[in-house]
């Protein structure tokens, strides 16, 4: 995850991810990511999403977080369906990483594209 405390560093990163999304939203964020805390999110083309984790042993998908998603503001809404809860958040895709602010926090997610 990359971290930042101040609301200064908060600010820096929303310019830096806005500025590249200007030359790089073409790319895909439909399909199958992982991250290295071990989860994947899966975005299906209808702009529905399932975040999970595979349990080692059993390999039984766990479900952590599903719901759709709009493109508000070149922000993605969040709107979650296991719970009420509903949240904008900025985002950058690349050619084979995608980056996604996490909620109310100055964290990010760095995900890599499976398929």
């Amino acid at each position: 995850t990359l971290d930042r405390s101040s609301a200064e560093s908060d600010v820096y990163k929303r310019q830096l991810l806005m500025g590249a999304w200007a030359y790089s939203q073409q790319k895909e964020i439909y399909g199958l990511w992982y991250n290295q805390e071990g989860e994947f999110v899966k975005i299906f083309e209808n702009d529905t999403f399932n975040r999970f984790a595979v349990e080692s042993g059993t390999k039984k998908k766990i479900t952590i977080s599903k719901g759709t998603i709009e493109y508000v503001d070149k922000e993605l809404r969040i709107v979650r369906k296991d719970t009420i809860d509903t949240y904008d958040l900025c985002y950058y895709v690349g050619n084979e990483t995608m980056v996604i602010c996490r909620p109310r926090s100055p964290k990010a997610w760095l995900w890599y594209k499976i398929r």
